[in-house]
């Protein structure tokens, strides 16, 4: 089964049993309620999730704002209840002790609100977990807290409901034209809110403990005389830190050539990584190979060099030796680290210059997260790693997406280097006794990142956008005069239009047939054709045909004719046969009749299936000297007549 008929299968699942998907609703809107828990789980991102899909058109509105807003409340209750009962002794009940700062925030949120803290609450991420507990604890009256709770919770629900709406209607637009790059963009929103989500969690988690951890290891290497000595150096800044790094490089290059001798044997990894590889590849069109190449631009190595360059220029301008110091050193033994791993892996080995080198990126970027962290204010310190550990998740899936790397290199490169990453920045935190200001590196890094991506695209790009040649099967003449009719399929591999035009010849000679019926020759190009349907507006000359796409390649060419307001349109795809003692290449598509529509800030022609729209192309091919024209099977066969 492919990812089309999984997905296909999964969408069809949901909405045969709605019942078990408003179960799924309510207690996703239950747990995000309910004391604490809502804390450890997205909820908000989950709605928003299933907002898309009722934008989609998946999942009933109704069903899941009832379901919500009843598990909200059911929530909301429960943590209403365990704070009337326990009272002030709630405080002092494992699990809630561990939130102090919480709980001072909750009680400070009710003190300020009064009774509409219940209301107000549950639009504060922040303080939703904790509220109604501070409530029941307070001695709110119940009745009140009933009426209040139950307005929150049915205005609660599609208030997160509504963003994903807005996203699934905008998906199911662009699923008409791009539906594979819609669930790219949906797995991306996925993935991203889960990365937000767990980086928050491990930052939360890992604040307050990392200053016990590191005195911790202070005290053990004071204790251990032979090994201390070698270890000492990344934390006590007293002593010199080049044997530590030294010893620390040896032990990291020591696992990762490990790990990868065993994921590279191991059958279950093999198995893995050939299962990502087709599932990407199932998602390689005209549509997103585009943006996946621009994301994985972000890795190419100029993107890495320059900006690095520019940065260590500017800190030895301002004085600053230990971060200009550090910063040089984990770029070259990033690049370092880079190069072993694509070695050992056996992938990219004879290249030292190219898209592949992802242990250098997730390295650098790494450090600039620990460089840049500590220059912010507390309260902001979290955000350069979650930017980081977005970037890191985003430039894998293009490594995955353009098979650069298999998945379980991937996966190594990314622990590597990161865990090399946060070595050296140990090392440099210890040292550091000068604050800067963060932003300008980041300004530099990322301008002259993005200047360096252009120029990657503009002259690095052609590996992967050289046209696969196809692979022909052979017919003779009668053989393609007598195929059967096969459609167009979408994005979910469901048939569309058919295919009930064929033809047989050069496209250039098709146009200069077709331009003296007043036919127009337009060459489809995705991206181009989207910008100009947001710059048009009705009123305009030349308003787009926004291209489709079959088997993931949008028109080879498109031909098309006004009529009165409506315009009539050839849609032609190369297909993977050629026809014995001929030479010319054979396509396929077929006729539409197109009005305007505008939706979501586009103007385009909309395609609608029409007879009078082929009417009038026969027509049009009937009155050429040089075309002939046959008919069978519901199929019309073009050809130059001959000589």
């Amino acid at each position: 089964m492919d990812e089309s008929s999984w997905l296909q299968a999964v969408l069809d699942w949901v909405q045969l049993h709605p019942h078990a998907t408003g179960w799924m609703i309510f207690l996703v809107a239950f747990g995000e309620s309910l004391l604490l828990v809502g804390i450890l789980l997205p909820g908000a991102a989950l709605l928003v999730g299933l907002g898309t899909l009722i934008g989609l058109g998946v999942v009933d509105f109704k069903l899941a704002w009832i379901t919500a807003s009843i598990g909200a409340f059911v929530g909301d209750g429960i943590s209403f209840w365990i704070g009337h009962h326990y009272k002030e002794r709630l405080l002092k009940i494992w699990p809630m002790y561990k939130f102090p700062r919480l709980i001072e925030q909750g009680q400070s949120f009710f003190k300020k609100w009064g009774l509409l803290s219940v209301f107000v609450g549950r639009f504060v991420g922040l303080v939703r977990p904790i509220i109604p507990a501070i409530a029941g604890m307070m001695q709110m009256p119940i009745k009140k807290y009933i009426a209040i709770s139950t307005i929150a919770a049915i205005l609660w629900s599609p208030f997160y409901l509504l963003p994903g709406m807005l996203f699934g209607n905008a998906m199911g637009v662009m699923s008409k034209v791009a539906g594979k790059l819609a669930i790219l963009v949906l797995i991306f929103v996925a993935t991203l809110a889960l990365v937000y989500w767990v980086v928050h969690l491990l930052y939360a988690f890992l604040l307050p403990r990392t200053h016990r951890i590191l005195s911790h290891a202070l005290i053990w290497t004071q204790k251990h005389p032979h090994i201390g000595k070698l270890t000492a150096g990344l934390i006590d800044p007293r002593k010199p830190e080049k044997g530590s790094l030294a010893l620390m490089a040896t032990f990291i290059v020591a696992i990762t050539i490990t790990a990868l001798f065993f994921s590279l044997n191991s059958q279950t990894v093999s198995t893995w990584s050939l299962q990502v590889d087709n599932f990407m590849l199932a998602f390689h069109t005209d549509w997103t190979e585009p943006v996946m190449l621009f994301i994985l631009s972000v890795t190419h190595d100029l993107a890495i060099l320059i900006p690095s360059i520019i940065v260590f220029l500017w800190l030895i301008r301002r004085k600053r030796g230990v971060a200009a110091g550090h910063w040089a050193f984990v770029v070259i033994t990033g690049y370092i680290l880079s190069l072993l791993i694509n070695y050992f892996s056996h992938e990219n080995t004879q290249s030292w210059f190219g898209y592949h080198h992802l242990t250098w990126f997730i390295t650098v970027i790494a450090f600039w997260a620990a460089l840049i962290s500590g220059a912010l204010p507390h309260k902001m310190r979290s955000w350069p790693y979650t930017l980081a550990t977005l970037l890191i998740a985003v430039v894998s899936f293009a490594q995955l997406f353009f098979h650069q790397m298999g998945l379980g290199v991937v996966l190594i490169s990314i622990f590597s280097s990161i865990l090399w990453a946060s070595v050296v920045a140990i090392a440099y935190r210890m040292r550091a006794r000068k604050q800067f200001l963060g932003w300008p590196i980041s300004a530099l890094f990322f301008s002259f990142q993005g200047i360096a991506i252009i120029f990657v695209l503009i002259f690095f790009a052609g590996q992967f956008k050289e046209t696969q040649p196809l692979t022909n099967k052979i017919l003779s003449e009668q053989q393609w005069l007598n195929c059967e009719l096969v459609e167009r399929t979408d994005w979910l591999n469901r048939p569309k239009q058919a295919f009930s035009i064929h033809y047989m010849g050069n496209l250039s000679e098709l146009s200069k047939e077709l331009a003296q019926q007043n036919w127009t020759t337009l060459k489809p190009s995705a991206w181009k054709d989207v910008f100009k349907a947001l710059t048009t507006d009705e009123n305009s000359d030349e308003i787009a045909i926004i291209p489709s796409t079959n088997n993931g390649k949008i028109e080879s060419m498109i031909f098309t004719k006004a009529d009165s307001q409506d315009l009539i349109a050839l849609h032609l795809w190369q297909q993977p046969i050629s026809i014995n003692n001929f030479e010319q290449p054979v396509y396929a598509g077929y006729i539409s009749l197109h009005k305007i529509n505008q939706k979501l800030g586009l103007t385009y022609w909309k395609n609608f299936v029409d007879n009078k729209a082929l009417d009038a192309f026969i027509q049009s091919i009937n009155s050429s000297k040089n075309l002939r024209i046959d008919y069978n099977n519901n199929q019309y066969f073009i050809r130059q007549q001959e000589p």
